[in-house]
């Protein structure tokens, strides 16, 4: 899977270059995340978490495109926070990542493919007219 990152957790730091006036930020530990899902024992950060920083608490705004966690992007190193920074510290052996892992369909967004499947078992039509004559 290309551009896989490690997963970020509970206790992962990131790192904030925001200061208040002489006083710097600096970055703390991921502090909420996911109550039921867990990566390494600790519970998974995702999209809209927060991670504690000398100012005010950092929260965490991007995530995976194809990977989530409660229904809200996992977060993973490299992905940013609210305050410039971005998370520095992750799982050394769960990789999370954004692409395709379909060779042939580079840049196909799951999350929507997998709306429209759902959407189309409910209703009873077929996934594919080609195919329904097969």
């Amino acid at each position: 899977m290309g551009g896989a990152k490690p997963a970020a957790r509970l206790t992962d730091l990131h790192s904030c270059p925001m200061t208040d006036g002489p006083v710097p930020h600096v970055g703390g530990p991921v502090i909420t995340g996911s109550f039921n899902v867990f990566i390494n024992g600790l519970p998974a950060a995702r999209l809209g978490d927060t991670a504690m920083c000398v100012g005010p608490t950092d929260t965490i705004v991007s995530g995976s495109g194809t990977v989530l966690i409660n229904g809200r992007p996992a977060a993973r190193v490299g992905d940013r926070t609210a305050h410039g920074g971005m998370i520095i510290l992750g799982s050394p052996n769960v990789l999370i990542g954004d692409s395709s892992p379909v060779p042939d369909l580079p840049g196909v967004d799951l999350l929507t493919e997998a709306t429209t499947l759902r959407a189309a078992a409910a209703s009873g039509k077929p996934f594919c007219a080609i195919c329904q004559g097969k």
